[in-house]
Order: C-alpha cells, then sequence, then structure tokens
C-alpha cells in the first residue's frame, strides 16, 4: 500500500502482504514538532483502530498500537521511520562557522600588527645609521642605533617563527572546520558560510535531508 507521510507518499510493505481491507491510500501521518503523529484516514469508508478502537484522526505516538482495515493490518513504527523524510538541524554549524571566522580574523589581524611592528623597527633601523652621521648627538646615536638593530633582529626572529606558525595555524582551523562543519545526516563538508547555505539550500545538496534552520 502507499501510505502518506506529510507531503510525501511512501510504498509501506512488500508486494501482496497487505490484506485487501487495506486500501491503496489508506491513511496519512502528519509529524508533529514533539516527535509524534497525527493519524487520518483518507477515506470515510477505511476502517482504522489505534489501540483497539476505531479513529477517523487521531494524535499517536509510537507507543500506540496503529491498525488498518478489517484485518487490523498493523503498522510497524521502526518501517515508518525509514520512510520517513530526512531532517538535518544544522543551527548549530552558525557557531561552527562563526568561531572558525573569528579565529581566522584573529590570526589575520596579528599578523598585521606584527607586520606594523616590523616596519616601525625598521624605521629605527634606519634611524640609528642616520644618527651615525650626527657626530653632535654624541653617545646617544650609538645607543639609538643599537636599539634599532635589536628590533630589528627581533622582528626578522619572530617573522621567521611567524612563517612557520600561521600557516599551520590556519590548516589546523581548516581541519577541523571540515571534520565539523558538516550535515548532520550524510557527514558531508558544507564548502560555504553558513549565510550563504541557508540561502542557498533548504535541502543538504548531498543526501537531500531537509534542513531546520
Amino acid at each position: 500500500m502507499n501510505l502518506t507521510i506529510g507531503q510525501q507518499t511512501k510504498s509501506y510493505g512488500a508486494q501482496n502482504s497487505v490484506p485487501r481491507s487495506v486500501s491503496r491510500r489508506h491513511c496519512r501521518l502528519q509529524v508533529l514538532e514533539n516527535g509524534s503523529f497525527t493519524i487520518e484516514n483518507l477515506k470515510m469508508e477505511n476502517d482504522t483502530f489505534v489501540n483497539g478502537r476505531p479513529v477517523f484522526t487521531k494524535t499517536v505516538t509510537r507507543d500506540d498500537v496503529v491498525e488498518l482495515g478489517g484485518d487490523h493490518y498493523r503498522l510497524n513504527w521502526e518501517v515508518i521511520d525509514q520512510l520517513m523524510p530526512k531532517t538535518a538541524d544544522i543551527r548549530p554549524l552558525k557557531e561552527i562557522w562563526t568561531r572558525y571566522e573569528e579565529k581566522t580574523n584573529a590570526i589575520q589581524t596579528d599578523m598585521a600588527r606584527k607586520n606594523a611592528i616590523r616596519g616601525i623597527a625598521g624605521a629605527f633601523g634606519t634611524l640609528g645609521i642616520l644618527c651615525t652621521f650626527f657626530e653632535s648627538l654624541g653617545s646617544l646615536r650609538f645607543a639609538i642605533m643599537g636599539l634599532g638593530l635589536l628590533l630589528t633582529v627581533t622582528m626578522v626572529v619572530i617573522s621567521y617563527l611567524d612563517s612557520k606558525n600561521a600557516p599551520k595555524k590556519r590548516k589546523e582551523l581548516q581541519q577541523k572546520l571540515r571534520n565539523n562543519y558538516v550535515c548532520p545526516c550524510c557527514k558531508k563538508y558544507f564548502n560555504m558560510d553558513y549565510d550563504l547555505l541557508t540561502r542557498q539550500y533548504d535541502n543538504c545538496p548531498y543526501c537531500k535531508a531537509k534542513f531546520i534552520k
């Protein structure tokens, strides 16, 4: 038989396994937010029973016994679960993407700050060299030159370390994102920011699970 779940019609039961007292389109199951269902006959002449009592429409849970037709053909909730449209709650992905952007921006800001300091250190180094030509400054010119050289050497060392650490940090962030920024159902990675994902898609582009945004 065909079982309507929400707006979709699914085939329920193997061929010739459903008794003739069950209509080909017998009832509809509407999934509710709390996980229960509303069962409703699709025709007045259909027989539907919940816990042995005839009903036309009723809210049921997986603890209820639902039977169809005069032969009391029992619905299997495990089979119904397999027929239900998949949903994917992607709301937690927003925080994952936000944290990734924040950490990536922090790395870029740190590098920009250190580039600015390197520029200042270079200016001190240049100033120190120029001061050697001004004998009127006396010993102060050597102090300025020494400070400039010290800052320059310090920033060269920091730059060298950053050239190794920054790419490593970015790679670790990207790998962590690829592991966690995925569809809850099929675990496929979403290669786009969260706002674009929610604007462009209502379903997972891979497994077609409906997004809960």
